[in-house]
Formats: C-alpha cells, sequence, structure tokens
C-alpha cells in the first residue's frame, strides 16, 4: 500500500514546515531497562513500516516492562488539515477499549462490598423486563447475557435517540438464555452505567474521575465526543477507498460506558502500571478482572470482566486486552509483566494486529503478528 498523494504532500510538508520542539519529534525520550534500546530501536522501525503500510497518519506507543516505561514514541501527524504533529500529550479515542475502565469500576464496587459478580442484575436495578432479571453482572461485564442491543445492524442508535433505542431494547426479545453464547452490545454496558450510579451515589463520569483519573494521575483524559471540545484532541480518520475522510463519533452520554473516553498512550500506560501496583484493585480483584470466563457448559468464553481474553495455543503466554474503533489497542501479559499500547486515529489501522509482534521484541519466545 502507498499514502495518497495528498497524505504524502501533507507529511511531507509537516517536517519541513512545523518547527522542531521536543514533545512533537519522535521518538520521544523513554526510561529504558538495560537491554533493551536495541528492542526499542527494532520497534520502532516496524512500527514505522507499519504506520506506511496501513497509511496511518499518526500514533503514540508505549512499552511497559516490569512495571516501567521502557518506550514512548510519539510519530505522524494529530490533524492533517493543521499540520500539527503527534505530540506526548496528544489525546485519542479509544473507543470501545473504554470496556476496560468500565470493568476496573465494576471491580472497584466489588472490593467496597457493593456488588458481586455472580449476582442477577436484578438485585441492583429494578423495573427490568422478566427476562433480563437473571442476567448476572458478570455476563453483562463478558457479552454472554443474550440481552438486545441498542444498536442496529450497522452499528447506529435505533430509532428514537437513546430514549426511543432503550425503549427499543426493553421491548424486543432476548437473543439466548444468559451464558449460552457470545454476543457483543452495548445494552450491557449501559446497564452496567446504571448499576455504578446507583451503587456508587454518583454519575459514572464523575466515579471513574474520582476513583481512576484523580488517583493514577490522568489530566489529560475525559470523556467526549465530536460535539465536544476536547483539548489536544487528535483528529479521527477513516479511508473510504483511497480517499481520507474524516470521521464524526457519537457516543451518547449514557453509552460512554461502553465507549467515548480520550486519552494518551503516556496516561494509559501509568494506569496500568497501578493497576499492577494494586492502587485501583486489590490482587484478587485484578486476578478476577483477568481471569478468562466460561460459557454456562464450561467452554471458553472471549471476554474476561470488561477485557477480552486473548488466548493462545498451549506454551504461549495470555493476554488481556482493550482494544477500539480498529484504531487504538493496548495488551497486557500478565504473566510476562509486560504491556504494550498503541493508540491511532486511523479506524481500521487495526493496532492491535502489532501489538503480538512489538512483545516478541521484548520477550525470549518468539510472537507471530495477529492477522
Amino acid at each position: 500500500m502507498r499514502f495518497p498523494r495528498t497524505l504524502c504532500f501533507l507529511l511531507a510538508s509537516l517536517a519541513v514546515s512545523l518547527p522542531a520542539a521536543p514533545a512533537l519529534a519522535a521518538p520521544l525520550a523513554a526510561a529504558a531497562l538495560a537491554g533493551d534500546s536495541a528492542a526499542n530501536q527494532a520497534v520502532l522501525d516496524y512500527i514505522r513500516a507499519q504506520m506506511q503500510e496501513r497509511r496511518i497518519p499518526g500514533l503514540q506507543i508505549v512499552v511497559i516492562r516490569q512495571q516501567k516505561v521502557v518506550l514512548s514514541a510519539a510519530l505522524g501527524v494529530a490533524n492533517l488539515q493543521h499540520r500539527v504533529a503527534v505530540g506526548e500529550h496528544t489525546v485519542f479515542s479509544i473507543n470501545s477499549a473504554t470496556k476496560a475502565v468500565t470493568g476496573v469500576a465494576i471491580m472497584q464496587l466489588v472490593d467496597q462490598g457493593k456488588l458481586a459478580l455472580q449476582a442477577p442484575v436484578s438485585r441492583y436495578l429494578d423495573g427490568l423486563p422478566a427476562p433480563w432479571q437473571a442476567v448476572t453482572v458478570a455476563q453483562l461485564l463478558n457479552h454472554t447475557s443474550g440481552l438486545p442491543d441498542l444498536l442496529d445492524g450497522e452499528g447506529d442508535l435505533l430509532p428514537g435517540g437513546m430514549e426511543g433505542a432503550w425503549k427499543a431494547a426493553l421491548a424486543a426479545p432476548v437473543q439466548f438464555a444468559p451464558g449460552q453464547r457470545f454476543s457483543y452490545n452495548q445494552t450491557n454496558y449501559v446497564l452496567l452505567g446504571k448499576i455504578i450510579d446507583r451503587l456508587s451515589g454518583q454519575p459514572f463520569l464523575d466515579f471513574i474521575r474520582h476513583k481512576q483519573f484523580d488517583v493514577v494521575g490522568m489530566p489529560g483524559s475525559s470523556f467526549g465526543d465530536t460535539g465536544d471540545i476536547i483539548m489536544d484532541k487528535a483528529n479521527s480518520y477513516r479511508f473510504q477507498g483511497s480517499v481520507l475522510r474524516n470521521v464524526v463519533e457519537e457516543f451518547p452520554p449514557a453509552m460512554r460506558t461502553g465507549a467515548g473516553m480520550n486519552t494518551t498512550a503516556t496516561e494509559l500506560g501509568k494506569w496500568i502500571v497501578a493497576l499492577q501496583q494494586g492502587r485501583l484493585l486489590t490482587p484478587a480483584s485484578l486476578a478476577a478482572m483477568w481471569a478468562p470466563s466460561s460459557f454456562a457448559d464450561g467452554r471458553p468464553a472471549p471476554w474476561a470482566m470488561g477485557w477480552p481474553a486473548i488466548r493462545r495455543g498451549a506454551g504461549v503466554q495470555r493476554a488481556v486486552a482493550g482494544n477500539g474503533g480498529g484504531r487504538s489497542a493496548f495488551y497486557v501479559y500478565p504473566e510476562d509483566d509486560l504491556a504494550v499500547i498503541i493508540l491511532t486515529n486511523l479506524a481500521g489501522g487495526r493496532p492491535d494486529q502489532l501489538i503480538d509482534t512489538v512483545a516478541g521484541f521484548y520477550l525470549p519466545a518468539p510472537r507471530r503478528e495477529r492477522r
């Protein structure tokens, strides 16, 4: 693949037109562990080649090993229209990777003794349809609830705005009995938001800010969409054929438990380290959140509690992930004490397909790129 001519021109003009500044140059300074310098350079070479191949305008990458940042880099263009480079403080939308943050919020309520994962949702919320009431909190988190989705087959909100879509979902039949199959949908996370509001005594967004952002130190992180003013936000793009277009994002407030978070790779890295260090969850709750789940018949299910569970063959370590919009992803390899974060501004750039390869530069066992 090649960049379209217009995009090539913008990237080239950016290199000669913008003043040099450490925050906009790549790579950023990194605190490297001994022996990681060669791996860092190999990763940057690989990522630059993949940016060209996948036509990704801009990205941030952070690698954390043994709870220390070994690589932090900002590459490419955050805003093509204004020729603004990606910097350390550039904010990216992480779309559905937001669900991992919601998973942490639920586990914080577990730690507070206010919630049980295996309890039915009807214990915490009143007025739900009878077929919904036996669904457990865990089944909401791992998408095995069988509930009808608020979105249609094209990924658009059902007619009537949020209120109309909610009424339509309440009236729709369930897809299957709880725990029988996997079906990714947004209704699950709207319900989780309602539970968080009720049990925490404050709105979801306030709970996240007080219990996660403020604890970790994430001043650049927030929730919002195209209609909101978000400082230092990278523009979002998508290719339609060979034409690069702006992406208009709409995340109604009630659905921001499932999407709508904006952050930097640096701040996400601090958040992951805080999880590993027990600053957000107890060790038992962290282990429960990241443990792969199962269907009612014992078969392995594809998600943990708010985090996709990346399973592999025998002898290869597992990972848990956040993955959103085909453009932002982070993987944590619990047994390897390693995490890789790649945030981009191209929907369909699929950085999740690069992370295993990046991880392989820091681990003795070879990793193959996920396709």
